[in-house]
């Protein structure tokens, strides 16, 4: 073939594919902020982000028009329509405040503060906050040179770097009564441990110094083990939190239980609660063992008995026990759709009980529970219907409390699909039957803010991780501390035999 040819042929080939329509993408009607980013930055040219799409929301040039699960879903039409120089308006600002800030963590480490005082002082208005919790550098600097003292420190930095004392002496600093907490706030440790941090204002470290009579050049220097001089200003008594763990313990001892005692950061107080057996022992028999204590009962007006999370506690652990609760976990064609996948495990072991897809019949999955869930139509089509799996969910709950991350919608969704059925509910029913472990985490925790499960969204893989909501809250709070073991020749106590919850629900913490 001649070059001529060759070239003839290729222009007829680009001719008949320009005559050929392009298929547009398929777009949904409907996307969550990460989505609608990447399509507007496509529109725009610009690197839009999820944020950008909050504060075009804030000025209600979006809206949310559905939601699925909790999450909003904004009109892509709507998006495309938008001006394309607001979008840009809107991401250069970002741009050029990120410029000009720090996020919280650089923020504080640029000063040398604790990261609360940049959380103090914006709540204060003496720092500018914005976009993406992030702190202005100008005032960042400014605030360095004209608020040296007002930080906060803790007590390793307070002894070590400022007094130049060992750390164990700062107790008797303490318990002298010259200086105490100006704030507190809990720290995770591990997976399931919080430990209560106490700070202090660096002025009032720096005032120790001052103090009349204290010869601190005595104090540093000294090897480890070596006593200190400040023991002369200080009797000491334990300190509190010695005091409420020994009482803990003597609780855990006396009547065979398993004790929780937690340093609330909300209220700086003690919090206690403990097992039950049969009943026993009630909390007006440990309000008075508490008075009676030598030493925890000192502090007895600053330690609260029985709070809200330890009923949550006793709760979880009763609804771990074999064969006494199962975990379900739906997927749905839409908000409040028809079901299209359902799992049921047991909440004491994990065995499984119930997964299957299930044929929605004429209604289709919406765009928005597809990009959620995954499933597609296809996948379904096939499958037996909701009335077909019916008697299986019946068996694997009868007798048993239903659990659910979000029990609102999960048994709405149940409900429904019965009625469309024309089935009758029987044990589905009752609300009683029921419980929500979406809303016992939330009191658990002392949160008012919805709690999103974070699982992946399939339906047996949601179950197992509500399962471990519920395991991590039978842990109780804070220390855990259970009887300790009879010494030779003692008599043995404790709870009767088969009181004792499965190992995987305790925490030695």
């Amino acid at each position: 073939m001649t070059d001529t040819t060759t070239e003839t042929a290729a222009a007829e080939a680009d001719t008949a594919a320009a005559a050929v329509p392009q298929q547009e993408p398929y777009v949904p009607e409907a996307l969550g902020a990460t989505r609608l980013a990447l399509l507007l930055t496509d529109h725009t040219g610009e690197p839009v982000t999820p944020e950008d799409v909050a504060v075009l929301v804030d000025q209600e040039h979006l809206k949310v028009v559905d939601r699925f699960k909790g999450w909003p879903l904004y009109s892509t039409a709507a998006a495309r329509e938008l001006d394309i120089d607001l979008v840009r308006s809107v991401v250069r600002e970002r741009v050029a405040w990120e410029a000009a800030s720090l996020p919280r963590d650089a923020a504080a480490a640029r000063i040398g503060w604790h990261w609360s005082d940049l959380v103090r002082m914006g709540e204060e208005g003496r720092i500018t906050t914005g976009r993406g919790g992030r702190y202005l550098i100008a005032d960042l600097d400014k605030m360095a040179a004209e608020a040296d003292g007002e930080q906060y420190v803790t007590a390793q930095v307070a002894a070590t770097d400022v007094l130049e004392i060992r750390a164990s002496d700062w107790r008797y600093v303490e318990a002298a009564g010259w200086i105490s907490p100006a704030h507190t706030y809990a720290k995770e440790v591990g997976r399931h441990r919080t430990v209560t941090v106490s700070l202090y204002r660096l002025g009032d470290v720096r005032a120790l110094l001052e103090l009349p009579g204290v010869d601190w050049e005595a104090v540093r220097g000294l090897p480890k083990g070596a006593p200190s001089p400040l023991r002369e200003y200080a009797r000491l008594a334990p300190p509190r939190a010695a005091a409420v763990r020994g009482f803990a313990q003597s609780v855990a001892d006396r009547h065979g239980v398993t004790v929780w005692a937690w340093h609330s950061p909300y209220s700086g107080r003690w919090e206690l609660d403990w097992q039950r057996i049969e009943g026993l022992p009630g909390e007006a028999t440990v309000r008075q063992e508490l008075a009676d204590d030598p030493e925890a009962g000192a502090y007895a007006d600053e330690i609260t008995l029985c709070p809200a999370w330890g009923e949550i506690t006793r709760e979880a652990r009763d609804l771990l026990e074999p064969g006494r609760a199962v975990v379900i976990d739906t997927e749905t064609t839409d908000l409040y759709g028809r079901t299209i996948e359902i799992a049921a495990i047991d909440a004491a072991t994990g065995k499984k009980l119930l997964d299957t897809l299930v044929n929605p019949g004429d209604a289709e999955i919406s765009d928005g529970a597809r990009w959620v869930h995954g499933i597609t139509d296809e996948m379904v089509a096939d499958k037996r219907p909701f009335e077909k799996v019916l008697p299986r969910l019946r068996k694997v709950t009868k007798g048993r409390t239903i659990l659910a991350y979000n029990v609102e919608y999960d048994r709405t969704v149940v409900l429904h699909d019965i009625a469309r059925a024309g089935k009758k509910p029987m044990h589905l029913e009752p609300r009683d039957n029921w419980y929500c472990l979406m809303n016992a985490y939330a009191e658990w925790l002392g949160s008012r803010r919805w709690l999103r499960l974070g699982g992946g969204h399939r339906a047996a893989g949601d179950c197992e991780a509500a399962r471990q909501v519920l395991i991590e809250i039978s842990k109780g709070r804070g220390a855990v501390f259970t009887p300790s073991p009879p010494a030779p020749g003692d008599p043995v106590s404790g709870p009767p035999p088969g009181t004792a919850l499965a190992a995987t629900a305790v925490s030695t913490a």
